[in-house]
Formats: C-alpha cells, sequence, structure tokens
C-alpha cells in the first residue's frame, strides 16, 4: 500500500508517518508534503498513492484547492481542526476524516474503512464530491471558543478572561480557576464542559484533575511509569502530570505545534 501525507505542520506529520509504519509497516509513505503548491506539483508528476491523509488547512490555502486541480485517484482521508457542523459536511459527502488531534486508533479505524470500501468500489474519484459546498461550509464555520466566565463571588459576579487562567483542576470535587496573579475562581462547570469550550492550541487536558494553559507552563520533566511532570508559573499545590497515553501528544505535537 502506498500512502501520501498533505500537513503543513512538521510534527504532525512524523506522528502520522510513525502511526502509520506502526500499523502497515510494508506500506510505503511516498512523501509529505506541507503546502497546495507543492501537493499539486508532486502529484501531477508522479503515480497516485492508494491513501492520501490531507490536512485541511495547509500553509497556502485549504486543501481543497488541491482537489479543484487534481483529481487523485486515491481513497482521501481528510484531518480537520474545524468544529462539528462542519464534520457534518464531510459525513454528507461520503468522504472519511479524522478529528484533530490526530489518535492511532482513528488512522487504524480509517485505513480499515478504506479496506472495506475497496473490496466493494473501485478507488473514489474526486469528482463525486461536492468541492464547493464543502468549501462554502468550511469557510463559515470557524470554531468558537469562550473568551471568559461569570464568576461569582459573596459580593456579586465578576469576569474572569480566559487569558488569564493559568490553569482548571479539582480540589475536593470543584472546579477551580487559577489565575496568573494566584487567586482562585470557583466556576459552575465540569472540566468535561470546560475544555470543549477551550481553544485546543492554547489549553491542554494532561489528566482527569487538571487543564493547564501552554502561557503557564515554564518546565516539562520525564516521570515514572511514561507520564510527564509539568511545573507551572504559578505553581500548582499538587504535581500537574500529563498521563503516559498522552505524553507524546503532548511534548511532540501540542507543545512543539
Amino acid at each position: 500500500m502506498k500512502i501520501l501525507i498533505i500537513e503543513d505542520e512538521l510534527p504532525a506529520q512524523r506522528l502520522m508517518a510513525r502511526f502509520v509504519s506502526e500499523l502497515l509497516p510494508r506500506a510505503q509513505i511516498m512523501n509529505a508534503l506541507g503546502s497546495v503548491k507543492e501537493s499539486v506539483e508532486w502529484l501531477q508528476n508522479h503515480p497516485h498513492p492508494d491513501i492520501i491523509f490531507m490536512d485541511v488547512q495547509l500553509s497556502d490555502g485549504l486543501c481543497f484547492n488541491i482537489l479543484e486541480q487534481i483529481k487523485p485517484d486515491s481513497f482521501i482521508i481528510f484531518t480537520t481542526a474545524y468544529d462539528q457542523y462542519a464534520i457534518q459536511a464531510f459525513k454528507a459527502n461520503t468522504i472519511d476524516y479524522l478529528l484533530k488531534p490526530i489518535k492511532k486508533e482513528q488512522i487504524e479505524a480509517a485505513i480499515q474503512k478504506v479496506n472495506e470500501q475497496s473490496k466493494l468500489y473501485q478507488k473514489m474519484h474526486i469528482q463525486e464530491f461536492d468541492v464547493q459546498k464543502l468549501l462554502n461550509v468550511l469557510q463559515q464555520s470557524q470554531p468558537h471558543y469562550r473568551e471568559r466566565f461569570l464568576v461569582s463571588k459573596a459580593d456579586g459576579w465578576y469576569k474572569l478572561n480566559v487569558k488569564d487562567i493559568a490553569f482548571f483542576y479539582l480540589e475536593n470535587k470543584a472546579t477551580i480557576a487559577m489565575d496568573f496573579k494566584e487567586q482562585k475562581h470557583l466556576l459552575d462547570l465540569n472540566l468535561n464542559q470546560i475544555m470543549e469550550s477551550l481553544d485546543p492550541k492554547e489549553f491542554f487536558r494532561t489528566n482527569r484533575q487538571t487543564i493547564v494553559n501552554i502561557d503557564a507552563i515554564q518546565k516539562v520533566e520525564p516521570w515514572f511509569n511514561g507520564k510527564l511532570l509539568v511545573k507551572t508559573k504559578p505553581r500548582h499545590e499538587e504535581k500537574i502530570t500529563v498521563v503516559r497515553e498522552k505524553a507524546t501528544l503532548f511534548r511532540d505535537l501540542w507543545l512543539n505545534g
């Protein structure tokens, strides 16, 4: 099986290539490209692969600019950070997709889907897709993230800006936001609800008890059993650790993104 990766972030390229190599040891990764321009040129001058993993947002435009110029004789698996509304457009057009941050099991499931489809159909041709419809939906559905919380105090309500929060954590089953001035704020939301509303480029769910702002991180150290120890400013009373399953994603892709 021959694979092409189109992804403009180098850490994401490397992570995708590693996952593919682990899942398909005999597969040939033909190339890893990072822009619309070089992808068009490469596809014009090389045999098309069996599968293309294609990031939606590239350094010089959306990947649909590639598909408007080239009709690859390949299965297309999109990767995207767009929200669930945009994802409906992919589902409606029978295109497989992976929602970022990419996990190994997502790639495994997508490859399995390709294997199943290849038994029933010939290669998917891009002319079957409504490219303009997808482009319009994606352009209209940029993600919107929370900018502030309303915090209740004894004498009233106060605005707490998200950018001023160093980390969120659990304390006796209560959700606390610690700001950069080392002030604690009680929030009437759980960590799952909070993480869903935050920009994943700025905040990371390190474990079940903590969400950390990238600007609060001072240092990351190896810890026991493949975990990572995160040191922040302000300092948390408890150790902030990244679970082993998220360590590679946190260090190589999120911090280095």
